[in-house]
């Protein structure tokens, strides 16, 4: 019998409502029908799940791996469709098989896969994120099933909308700024790429090769400056209290541009829109980390110049 942690409960019931619950009553039975269709073996739920429940096992076929099975919604669909397009090339982990239909992924298992966070020196660190952004650079592939960053920033209009009066908990001035740069680099041409769309110290794990792996793709489309944003607002919500904070952004922000060459002010633009998103999402999930993503985007307003 396997039991889930309380918060993952509390998340997906928060997040699904009542279709959140009847989908945890149903994943012990989920879970076993997968175990048996992929003839898992020596499995070892892992603990700290958010969004989907995890598990390592061992398969005859590919050896390690690890189990994910999501509540089914349009951002793990786009997960999978991302790593297929990717096949595991550019150091983007290996989707070994899924059903779609029952949300589930079949992925190597990065061993020993421990994340970015663990490189204490800034300079290495950043510079292994810009190379993997670069690696999984791809051209924006003929789909419309990945939503574009233009959709994403629709999330402008629906606050604006929802809090036409200025009651909204997050500052009118940042949420106005935002939303005209963001529709401003969105009509300046650019080339339009797949993009992980939250690639982060988190979703970097270190293999036994020496490869850093990326992992948990959401799959979006759109310009290639905007893939960096997630980079440098973590680790959430600890960034907010390191000492200097300014300075080391500008120093990420400083490698970032050497490494993708790209340009500093777009880069700088693209990350204060999306840290205001961000503080948008937060509001519209509820979520704890309101204080942390307001603060993130006084900031980043400051850096543009």
């Amino acid at each position: 019998m396997v039991s889930y942690p309380t918060a993952f409960k509390t998340h997906i019931l928060k997040l699904y409502g009542q279709d959140g619950g009847n989908w945890l009553k149903a994943l012990p039975g989920l879970r076993n029908s997968l175990l048996e269709r992929w003839v898992l073996e020596d499995t070892s739920p892992i603990n700290q799940l958010s969004y989907n429940y995890l598990e390592y096992a061992h398969s005859p076929e590919y050896g390690p791996v690890v189990l994910k099975i999501g509540f089914p919604n349009r951002e793990l669909f786009t997960e999978i469709q991302a790593l297929e397009v990717y096949q595991g090339l550019g150091g983007a982990v290996r989707l070994l098989d899924c059903d779609l239909d029952r949300g589930a992924l079949l992925l190597e298992r990065v061993n020993p896969g421990y994340n970015l966070t663990s490189v204490s020196d800034e300079v290495e660190a950043t510079r292994v994120a810009a190379q993997a952004m670069l690696d999984l650079r791809r051209p924006a592939p003929n789909k419309d099933f990945f939503p574009s960053m233009g959709d994403w920033c629709d999330g402008f209009n629906r606050y604006q909308h929802q809090y036409s009066d200025g009651s909204g908990p997050l500052k009118e001035n940042l949420i106005n700024r935002a939303a005209g740069l963001a529709r401003e680099l969105l009509e300046t041409p650019a080339d339009q790429v797949l993009l992980h769309g939250d690639l982060h110290h988190g979703n970097l794990l270190y293999r036994e090769d020496g490869c850093w792996i990326v992992i948990d793709p959401k799959g979006v489309t759109g310009d290639f400056a905007s893939e960096i944003a997630p980079y440098l607002f973590n680790p959430v919500p600890d960034l907010i209290h390191w000492p200097n904070l300014p300075k080391l952004l500008d120093r990420r922000l400083s490698i970032l541009e050497e490494v993708t060459g790209l340009d500093r002010h777009r880069l700088e633009a693209w990350s204060f829109c999306r840290s205001v998103l961000s503080a948008i999402w937060t509001v519209e999930d509820g979520d704890n980390y309101l204080p942390y993503w307001a603060e993130i985007s006084e900031i980043f307003s400051r850096l543009i110049k």
